[in-house]
């Protein structure tokens, strides 16, 4: 009688384990809960740790608060190199200003300032490509962000 309660048991206690968890915005606040809770609810899975008790519980919604911390990381360092673009753009100019100087100072220096010049515009150009493509990868991640 005994092995019968406990196989009975056994076989109905998988049952009451599986509860569907639903997501939903209430008033800009974020609700979850064994129910629906409003129009906008949605059913989210959950990820039962591994049985040894390592881990720790994962959701559709803590995967998402990951994606949006890389992509918190990765505008930070699209920021980041967007500066040092910059900041090589300006030591590039300053040398070429130094050059010019120099050039003025010559007496070929027509012809030098010339090229000079066209070298300027050269460095320009390619800093400038380049701090418009990190500027096209910011707004692409702080897109993805906003979904998040």
């Amino acid at each position: 009688m005994l092995r019968r309660t406990l196989l009975s048991i056994l076989l109905i206690a998988p049952a009451f384990g599986h509860a569907a968890v639903y997501q939903c915005k209430v008033n800009g606040q974020t609700i979850f809960s064994d129910q629906p809770c409003g129009d906008n609810a949605k059913e989210i899975t959950v990820k039962a740790p591994p049985v040894n008790g390592g881990g720790s519980m994962q959701t559709e919604a803590g995967d998402r608060f990951v994606k949006s911390r890389e992509l918190d990381r990765e505008i930070r360092r699209l920021e980041r190199e967007k500066e040092n673009l910059r900041d090589e753009m300006d030591r590039a100019m300053k040398r070429w200003q130094q050059q010019k100087r120099r050039a003025s100072n010559n007496l070929a220096g027509a012809t030098w300032e010339q090229s000079l010049a066209q070298e300027a515009e050269v460095l320009r150009k390619r800093y400038q490509s380049e701090i418009d493509d990190v500027d096209r990868q910011l707004e692409r991640a702080r897109a993805k962000q906003q979904e998040y």
